[in-house]
C-alpha cells in the first residue's frame, strides 16, 4: 500500500470506507496445484502483449467453465445492483476492470475476488467471507454506492475514489493526477459508453 505515485501495474482495491489510499498489487489466481498464477495486466497497457521478464502467464480455462463462472458473477451483479440502487452496467464495468469477473483473483496486497476487496474493507462493510462471490459483489457494490453518494453521483469521481481512495479525490478536487487512476476511470467510462448512456469523454 502506498501514498502518492503508483510504481507498479495493478488491479486495485481500496481499503477502508473512509479516507484511505489504494492498495497496489498485481492480481493472481490460485491454481489447483496451489501455485499463484498472475492474471493482471497493466491498466494502461492492455493493448500490448505480455513482455515476459518473469511474469506468469495465466492458464486458459475451458470456455464452458469460464462462461458459466462469468454468468454466475454477472447474475450476482445484476441482483446486487438492483438491491443497492446502483446502475448494473456500472457495477459490471468495475468488476470487469478489477478482476475480469474472476472470483479467484488474489492480489499481492491481499485484495480478494471479483471486486478486489481488502480484508479490512470487507469487515467494515459487513462481508464475512470475501472469497464468497455473492458477498464480495455485495461489498464492492456497497462501497461504490458510498462513493457515489459522497461525490454527488458523479460517476468519474466515484470511480476515482474506488481506485485511489476518497481522500485523494478530495485532496486534488477531482480525479487525482495518478496515471493508473486516470486510466482506470477512462477505461471504465469507455466501457460504459458502449453499454449505456454514459459518455466516455465525461
Amino acid at each position: 500500500m502506498v501514498n502518492g505515485r503508483f510504481t507498479i501495474p495493478i488491479f486495485v482495491i481500496l481499503s477502508l470506507a473512509g479516507f484511505c489510499s489504494v492498495a497496489h498489487a498485481n492480481v493472481f489466481e490460485r491454481s489447483q496445484n496451489g501455485n499463484l498464477v498472475e492474471i493482471s495486466q497493466p491498466v494502461w497497457r492492455t493493448d500490448q502483449p505480455p513482455t515476459g521478464g518473469g511474469r506468469y502467464t495465466p492458464k486458459a480455462k475451458p470456455a464452458s467453465d469460464s462462461a458459466r463462472s462469468q454468468n454466475v458473477v454477472r447474475q450476482h451483479i445484476q441482483d446486487t445492483a438492483t438491491r443497492f440502487g446502483v446502475d448494473r452496467n456500472l457495477v459490471d464495468a468495475v468488476a470487469w476492470q478489477e478482476s475480469r469477473y474472476n472470483s479467484h483473483a488474489i492480489s499481492t496486497a491481499g485484495a480478494i475476488g471479483v471486486m478486489q476487496l481488502m480484508p479490512g474493507t470487507a469487515r467494515q462493510l459487513g462481508v464475512r467471507n470475501p472469497h464468497d462471490v455473492e458477498q464480495n459483489v455485495v461489498g464492492g457494490t456497497a462501497y461504490l454506492r458510498q462513493q457515489l453518494e459522497r461525490f454527488g453521483n458523479n460517476v468519474p469521481l466515484a470511480l476515482a475514489a474506488y481506485n485511489a481512495g476518497p481522500g485523494a479525490v478530495i485532496k486534488y478536487g477531482g480525479i487525482p493526477p495518478y496515471r493508473e487512476t486516470q486510466n482506470y476511470v477512462r477505461q471504465i467510462m469507455q466501457r460504459l459508453s458502449t453499454t449505456s448512456t454514459y459518455r466516455a469523454g465525461y
